[in-house]
């Protein structure tokens, strides 16, 4: 497949919207920059992981029927165009049709080839929405593939693997990769800071989240001297 398809400019616009995909807005940041003086840990930019958010003020499941109906009058033309075939998969997923949705995830990974950045992206929202769909270790083994292919320290994985830790019951693992996200993130040590970097998360997320970062800040108290 030829993946610089000329696209008319309605399309180009609604394809570069899709480029920037799901979770549930966890992933619209770049990498930490470290200030003066600060030690922090290496945590690499990925610009795979990116995500629009529907507009705020409409409903989730009236954004979702609106993009689902953008996005099959797009196949209709472009039927092996990732993104296009990855953003239909995670809404599928969020409507609980799992099977659909990963068959379009598996169709999306197939069409990215060896690209890289497209493959990681696909993964990147695989995971999210094997997430949402209380598929923990699946969405871990998405979120793995995507690092792999990262090849680095994506900033994402520390606090994104963190949920799914957390939620599967191993709490240690889950406060130490989020430790390493606030040494790289340090915004993540607050709760003013993590308030502002999950400000478009979905309810759902934001508790796991929230007992994620109270664990870690018990942690914290009980090293304290």
């Amino acid at each position: 497949m030829n993946l610089s398809l000329p696209l008319s400019l309605a399309t180009a616009a609604l394809v570069a919207a899709f480029m920037v995909a799901p979770p549930p807005a966890s992933a619209n940041e770049a990498a930490p920059v470290a200030l003066a003086g600060e030690v922090t840990g290496r945590l690499d930019p990925d610009p795979a992981a990116r995500y629009h958010p529907l507009p705020a003020t409409m409903s989730e499941r009236a954004g979702q029927r609106l993009r689902l109906r953008d996005v099959e009058r797009l196949l209709k033309r472009h039927p092996d165009h990732p993104m296009l075939l990855r953003e239909r998969a995670y809404i599928r997923s969020k409507r609980g049709e799992i099977d659909a949705a990963e068959a379009d995830f598996a169709r999306a990974l197939q069409v990215a080839g060896d690209n890289a950045f497209l493959r990681r992206h696909v993964l990147w929202s695989q995971g999210w929405a094997r997430f949402d769909a209380g598929r923990d270790e699946a969405a871990l083994q998405a979120w793995k593939e995507a690092v792999d292919l990262h090849g680095g320290n994506p900033f994402w994985w520390p606090y994104t693997a963190a949920l799914a830790e957390w939620r599967l019951g191993r709490h240690a693992e889950a406060i130490e990769l989020y430790d390493r996200a606030v040494a790289g993130m340090p915004q993540y040590g607050t709760e003013r800071g993590l308030a502002e970097r999950t400000a478009h998360w979905p309810e759902s997320q934001f508790a796991v989240a929230s007992a994620v970062f109270s664990a870690w800040q018990a942690s914290k108290r009980a090293t304290q001297p």
